[in-house]
């Protein structure tokens, strides 16, 4: 693949994987509910906000490690099919 200038961009794209990903926040929501309803601990909901994060930086560092491996081109390999003409066997204009 082609490698553009523009370089940069993890946050956003971790904001973006944070929004895809916003049912694992619903059960911080969901939590934080019950906490004023209930009185349930306050910290259920931080480590179900954490796990969220958590979770979206681990597959944004995974899908940005995935490009910065695909962008190496591939080096060019000598031509071993014997069917195929080679460069020798086409005539030379002079």
């Amino acid at each position: 693949m082609r490698r553009t200038a523009r370089n940069h961009g993890f946050l956003l794209c971790l904001l973006l994987n944070m929004a895809f990903r916003f049912e694992w926040a619903i059960a911080a929501i969901v939590l934080l509910a019950i906490h004023f309803w209930l009185g349930w601990p306050l910290f259920l909901v931080w480590i179900a906000l954490g796990i969220w994060l958590v979770y979206a930086l681990f597959v944004t560092l995974v899908l940005s490690a995935a490009n910065q491996i695909g962008n190496e081109p591939t080096p060019q390999r000598p031509n071993k099919n014997p069917y195929s003409k080679s460069n020798t066997d086409y005539p030379q204009n002079p």
